[in-house]
């Protein structure tokens, strides 16, 4: 079976039972026949912002009059950006297959440690799924299961 085209994700297991993404997590695996990929996945229950685009510019650019007019809803905008931020991850990069194991470079990442290094999964293919299982994080071991889109 051929990894290029667009996953969506259908299951993340653990042999703990941690789900850092909640128990029902959304998100898809993109890879392209030039040899490239992206990731994202999110909690399904992630709370809004509230904060609106202009608002959530001027915190970017340091708008301390903004900032300071309007301290008390950019600190709860703040804390909930933390919390969407923190079900979220996402990153980009080049892939290549070496036997039974799909490695990701890291290009781009929400991330920012994981930048110029290596993702490795194992995978096996299962109709039109894609299992993927990542090494352990810590004690705990993660196998993401993914459909292909068509």
């Amino acid at each position: 079976m051929d990894f290029v085209g667009t996953w969506k994700l259908v299951e993340v297991s653990s042999d703990k039972n941690v789900y850092p993404w909640g128990e029902h997590p959304e998100g898809y695996l993109i890879y392209t026949a030039d040899g490239y990929m992206s990731a994202s996945i999110m909690r399904s229950d992630r709370c809004q912002l509230g904060l609106s685009l202009e608002e959530m510019q001027e915190l970017s650019k340091g708008g301390i009059r903004t900032l300071v007019k309007n301290l008390f809803g950019y600190i709860k905008g703040i804390l909930r950006y933390f919390q969407a931020a923190k079900g979220y991850t996402a990153y980009t990069g080049s892939y290549e297959i070496q036997d039974n194991k799909v490695i990701h470079h890291v290009k781009v990442s929400l991330i920012p440690d994981w930048v110029g290094t290596v993702q490795e999964r194992t995978f096996k293919f299962l109709g039109d799924k894609l299992i993927l299982t990542a090494p352990p994080v810590g004690d705990v071991s993660y196998v993401l299961t993914w459909q292909r889109v068509n």
